[in-house]
C-alpha cells in the first residue's frame, strides 16, 4: 500500500503528533508481540511502520531543512583505488 499523504491537510506538528503517537504505540506492540508473538500483532507492527513511514515522508515534504537527508559518512574510510 502507498500509504495516506500527510503532508496533505496536516499541519507539521499535526504530523509530529501523529508520529509520536505512533511510536508509543509501536513500543508497547512490540511488547506484546514478544509475549505472545501472534499473526495479528505482527499485522499491527506492519500497520505502525506504515504510518510512522507515512509521517517521515510528510515531514520531508512540510520541513526539508530539519528532516531532509543526512550525510552518510564511509564505511570503511578509504579513499583511492587499490592495485592489483
Amino acid at each position: 500500500m502507498g500509504g495516506i499523504d500527510y503532508s496533505i491537510g496536516f499541519t507539521q506538528a499535526e504530523v509530529e503528533e501523529i508520529l509520536t503517537a505512533q511510536k508509543a504505540e509501536l513500543k508497547k506492540t512490540l511488547a506484546a508481540y514478544a509475549n505472545d508473538g501472534s499473526s495479528v500483532t505482527k499485522r499491527r507492527i506492519d500497520e505502525i511502520h506504515e504510518i510512522i513511514g507515512s509521517c517521515q515522508k510528510a515531514l520531508l515534504k512540510l520541513d526539508p531543512e530539519t528532516y531532509g537527508k543526512r550525510l552518510k559518512s564511509s564505511g570503511t574510510g578509504f579513499v583511492g583505488y587499490l592495485e592489483k
